[in-house]
């Protein structure tokens, strides 16, 4: 018999439910249900390992982008497609595939009879560490402390709304010296509070930090953020919320398929909204269409 695999997050509201339905999905179809839980210790990637090991024919992931990253990190390359019910706070991923965030039936029922559609999958290392994945956005600096002062108590009242208090308490701060290399060329070297690079364009709220990235397109979008005082910031802002990239001192964009952002400190890092750490060093490439997501059909 066939075999479909669960990874859930259990602390997620919705989760038993979504176990519960997956088992009867899986009845309907007449193939085994495996579900595997996530844990502190382990986000999801042993839990993928473990499914791609029992030869699961489709991972579903029930949780928030820091579970969908750690398992794509695993199926990248797979063959094995990967179905997402958003269960999180930001469910960037699905916002950027149009799959629904308010009803986990249709969800899961577009992981196992969508469409598939192959993305590109990044793979970043800070300073000397092990390459990681991410499926929409890194960071280095003024994003990456936001991710790190966000209270999670806080989250898990208001969701995403916890990300704006976050800012409004980090975004006040000194920038620092940071060197932008695009496909082994320097593209930028000034004071900046940071630097994203983007496998997708929208974020919460529809604000869409890198207009017109699509997550198949083979490329990463880099924007360096450098405003200098209040008038920099409200620049910023328009830039981001007005949809349009102005030509501003303030905002540097690029594209390409590999980059290293340098810095002379450490900053903090995250990836897909997870913090790691910190480092002086970011490197990133792109896998193109290394990853076969479940979306729904046109």
């Amino acid at each position: 018999m066939d075999t479909c695999a669960l990874v859930v997050n259990p602390s997620k509201d919705g989760a038993e439910a979504l176990a519960k339905a997956f088992r009867a999905r899986c009845a309907d179809d007449g193939v085994e249900p495996l579900i595997l839980e996530t844990s502190a210790e382990d986000p999801g990637g042993g839990m993928a390992r473990e499914a791609l090991a029992r030869r699961a024919e489709l991972v579903v992931v029930g949780g928030g982008d820091g579970t969908v990253r750690a398992a794509a990190g695993e199926l990248a390359g797979t063959g094995t497609p990967l179905g997402i019910v958003p269960l999180g706070t930001g469910n960037l991923l699905c916002r950027n595939l149009g799959i629904g965030l308010d009803d986990p039936d249709a969800a899961l029922e577009t992981a196992f009879a969508g469409t598939g559609r192959s993305i590109d999958v990044a793979w970043a290392r800070v300073d000397d560490g092990d390459e990681l994945a991410f499926v929409v956005m890194a960071g280095m600096g003024l994003d990456a402390a936001i991710m790190a002062n966000t209270d999670e108590g806080l989250k898990a009242k208001v969701g995403w709304l916890a990300y704006v208090v976050s800012a409004a308490r980090t975004i006040v701060g000194d920038s620092s010296r940071m060197r932008v290399d695009v496909e082994g060329r320097r593209v930028l070297e000034r004071r900046q509070r940071g630097v994203m690079v983007g496998n997708c364009g929208q974020i919460q709220g529809d604000v869409e930090v890198f207009p017109g990235a699509v997550p198949d397109d083979g490329i990463l979008d880099v924007l360096a953020v450098a405003p200098r005082g209040l008038l920099g910031w409200l620049r910023v802002a328009g830039s981001l919320l007005g949809r349009v990239r102005r030509r501003s001192t303030d905002l540097g964009h690029f594209t390409g398929t590999a980059l290293r952002i340098s810095a002379e400190q450490p900053h903090d890092v995250q990836f897909d909204g997870d913090h790691f750490g910190t480092g002086r060093t970011l490197s990133a490439r792109v896998d193109p269409g290394a990853l076969t997501v479940r979306v729904p059909r046109p």
